[in-house]
C-alpha cells in the first residue's frame, strides 16, 4: 500500500458519499477521509456508530450491484476546531460538495464555506505546512475551482494579509471539476444511485497520480469548461426546468415526467430549439450527450424526486438556466418561451423574494451577490 492519503471533506450528503467517496474506495491508495457536516443530523450519528461504513446500491435495467464503502475515517461538526487543527498537519486533498448555495454564499461570512476553507488554510500557513494541497470543488458552478480560488484569495487579502495570500498561490492547487452521476436517496446507511458515473477534471499531477492505477470513468481534459457547460445546461438544466414546472403541477419524479408524452415532447423542443443553439461545441457531441441523458432519466429503478432537485432552486437556476436564456437572447434578440416558463414559475417558488420580480432584476442581484 502507498503512504496514507488524507482528505478533508466538506459535506457529508448522499451525493458526495455515493459518488466521490465511492470512487475513492475503488483505488489502491491508503485513503482516509475526514468528513465535516454543516448541520447536525441523526444520520451522521448512525454513520459514526457503524464505523462510518455504508452501502452504495447501483441500479440499472440490467442488474443491481452493492458496494460497501469504508474510506471515511470520521465525521465531525464543521465547528469542531480541535479536529480541524489536527487535520492541518496531514491533509493532502480538500474536497467539497456544499451545493451552489454553499460555494456562492456571502451571508454570515464567518459561516460560509469559502470563509471556513480560507480559515483552515490559514491554520496550515501558521504552522508552516508548505506541502501542496489540492482543492477539489464538486459544486455545480462553472469553472468551480477558479471561482473558489478567487473567493479564497479575496478573503485571504481582506482578513489574513498578503503573506498568507501569496502562500495560498504557491501551495494550493484548485482544480475545475465536473461531476456526473444521479444519486437518488439515502436511508439506513444505504445510498441508491444509477450505475453510470463520470468525473471530469482539469489537469493536476497529484490528482492524476491518485487515480492513475484504476480503470475508472475519470477524465483529465483541457476542455473541462466546454464539457461543464454542456452538462450543466443540458442535464442539470432539464432537472431544474422540471423542478420549476412539473413539480409545481404535481409530478413526483423525473422518471414520471418522461412517461408523460407532453413533457417528453416539451423537453425535446426545449433542447433542440433553445438549449442546443447556445452551446458552442460540436453539435453532434452535444446531441449525443442529450440522448444518453434522456435514456438515463428513463431508468425505472432511479426514483429521482423533484422535491430533492428543487432544493436551493434560486441559486441553481442562475447557472443551469439563466445563462442559457441570456445567450439565446443574444442570438435571436428575444427570450426563449419554454425556458422563460421556468423563470415565471420561480416567482411562485419564491413569492417573497423581490429579486424574482423581473428577469433583469434577478440577473442583476445575482451578479452583485457573486462580485
Amino acid at each position: 500500500m502507498a503512504d496514507k492519503v488524507t482528505f478533508l471533506q466538506f459535506g457529508t450528503g448522499k451525493f458526495i458519499k455515493g459518488y466521490f467517496d465511492w470512487m475513492l474506495s475503488k483505488i489502491d491508495a491508503n485513503v482516509e477521509v475526514f468528513a465535516a457536516y454543516f448541520t447536525p443530523k441523526q444520520q451522521y450519528i448512525e454513520l459514526k456508530n457503524n464505523n462510518c461504513k455504508y452501502n452504495v446500491i447501483l441500479k440499472d435495467t440490467e442488474s443491481t450491484q452493492i458496494d460497501t464503502v469504508k474510506v471515511i475515517k470520521d465525521v465531525f461538526f464543521v465547528k469542531d476546531k480541535k479536529v480541524m487543527l489536527e487535520l492541518v498537519h496531514n491533509t493532502n486533498f480538500i474536497v467539497s460538495n456544499t451545493t451552489e448555495k454553499g460555494i456562492l454564499s456571502k451571508d454570515n461570512k464567518n459561516e460560509s464555506y469559502p470563509f471556513i476553507l480560507t480559515s483552515f488554510l490559514y491554520e496550515k500557513f501558521k504552522v508552516q505546512n508548505n506541502q501542496k494541497t489540492v482543492i477539489i470543488p464538486l459544486e455545480l458552478v462553472f469553472n468551480n475551482g477558479n471561482f473558489l480560488k478567487k473567493s479564497v484569495l479575496n478573503l485571504a487579502q481582506k482578513h489574513f494579509g498578503n503573506s498568507f495570500r501569496e502562500w495560498v498561490i504557491k501551495t494550493c492547487e484548485f482544480v475545475n471539476i465536473l461531476v456526473d452521476c444521479i444519486v437518488v436517496k439515502e436511508s439506513n446507511l444505504n445510498i441508491e444511485r444509477e450505475k453510470y458515473y463520470a468525473f471530469y477534471s482539469s489537469h493536476n499531477r497529484l490528482l492524476e497520480t491518485l487515480f492513475s492505477k484504476k480503470n475508472l470513468n475519470i477524465y483529465f481534459t483541457q476542455d473541462i469548461d466546454k464539457i461543464a457547460q454542456i452538462k450543466i445546461r443540458v442535464l442539470n438544466g432539464i432537472h431544474t426546468f422540471l423542478a420549476t414546472t412539473a413539480f409545481l403541477e404535481g409530478k413526483s419524479t423525473v422518471y414520471e415526467c418522461f412517461l408523460d408524452t407532453n413533457y417528453a415532447n416539451l423537453i425535446d423542443e426545449m433542447f433542440y430549439n433553445e438549449i442546443l443553439p447556445t452551446i458552442d461545441y460540436d453539435k453532434n457531441f452535444v446531441e449525443d450527450f442529450y440522448i444518453k441523458t434522456i435514456n438515463r432519466f428513463k431508468n425505472p429503478y432511479i426514483e429521482h424526486y423533484l422535491k430533492d432537485i428543487a432544493e436551493n432552486t434560486y441559486e441553481k437556476f442562475y447557472e443551469r438556466i439563466t445563462k442559457t436564456i441570456i445567450d439565446y437572447e443574444k442570438i435571436y434578440k428575444k427570450k426563449p418561451k419554454i425556458l422563460m416558463k421556468a423563470f415565471y414559475n420561480l416567482k411562485k417558488m419564491y413569492p417573497n423574494n423581490d429579486n424574482v420580480s423581473s428577469f433583469e432584476r434577478y440577473i442583476e442581484s445575482f451578479v452583485n451577490e457573486k462580485s
